[in-house]
């Protein structure tokens, strides 16, 4: 089996931001897809594979901001529009934030 593919993924458009561990150089991304751990997400720019960053996002209906840091593993210009879809793995990630993720993938989507 692809390894890629071992953990459930369950789309999630959701709003993001996305910045080097300094904090620097934010940038809005769109997360599409998430999974215990790992993301794929859009931006208007692409990021180098192998490089850290800190995601920092917001499930749908929660005020709760969450932070994780990850390392990104491909990054692919999609259609014409000047977007890239990033795939990253999660490095760090809060037990909270990991429970909010787990429950997200294995709940049913509402209808």
């Amino acid at each position: 089996m692809d390894p890629r593919r071992e953990h459930v993924r369950r789309l999630l458009q959701v709003d993001a931001h996305v910045s080097d561990m300094d904090g620097q150089n934010n940038a809005i991304a769109q997360i599409i897809d998430i999974s215990r751990m790992g993301v794929a997400f859009l931006s208007d720019h692409q990021l180098p594979v192998d490089s850290t960053y800190v995601l920092t996002f917001s499930f749908p209906g929660s005020p709760v901001q969450n932070k994780v840091t990850l390392i990104v593993l491909h990054s692919a210009m999609i259609g014409t529009q000047g977007r890239y879809r990033n795939g990253a793995r999660f490095l760090t990630i809060p037990d909270e934030t990991a429970e909010l993720i787990f429950e997200y993938v294995t709940s049913a989507p509402a209808n």
